[in-house]
């Protein structure tokens, strides 16, 4: 089962840090606007609706590889002074529970809100551009599944630490708490 883990996290390394660059995708176009707009007065119908849609994209696809390394943000106040056991069962049961919970809806309504809007060929609503929305809207459930993959093979290593808390090393340990 860890073995599976680092399969999944090592898929969602990969689509992470390839998410990551679009950042600078983001920053290049917004920078090809700002341009436009000052030294040529000619401002774009398209910028700002393509960069909302890539930093969608951003955060949905990089979600799950900020939830491998520990980048989430989380309140810890009683959590870290419990033994390493109770630690791995509140994450296994409770959080598996409600990320099972959270996923299930972001996963269903994601995807019918994203099918909609691709079966109605929705297009920006803002500028003459007509750019396609589906696209933003279907990386939700597909970032959610990254994400419950990344909460799975979290959930395998709290199942490991449940029964031996020596078997897997923490996120503290790890380095991965940020």
């Amino acid at each position: 089962m860890l073995k599976l883990a680092a399969i999944i996290d090592a898929i969602n390394a990969k689509i992470g840090t390839a998410a990551a660059y679009l950042v600078y995708v983001v920053m290049g176009i917004i920078g090809y606007e700002v341009v436009m707009r000052t030294f040529f007065n000619k401002p774009t119908t398209w910028v700002h609706d393509l960069s909302g849609w890539l930093l969608v994209f951003y955060i949905f696809l990089g979600g799950a590889w900020a939830l491998q390394k520990g980048y989430f943000v989380r309140v810890d106040v009683a959590y870290m002074h419990f033994p390493a056991r109770v630690q791995a069962a509140i994450e296994l049961f409770a959080g598996t529970a409600l990320m099972a919970l959270f996923s299930w809806i972001m996963i269903t309504k994601g995807f019918e809100f994203g099918m909609r809007s691709y079966n109605l060929g929705e297009t920006s609503a803002n500028g003459s551009w007509e750019g396609r929305v589906w696209p933003a809207k279907l990386v939700m459930p597909i970032g959610m599944i990254l994400l419950s993959l990344a909460w799975a093979a979290r959930a395998i290593r709290a199942a490991a630490r449940l029964i031996d808390p020596a078997s897997v090393e923490s996120e503290e340990e790890s380095g991965a708490a940020g």
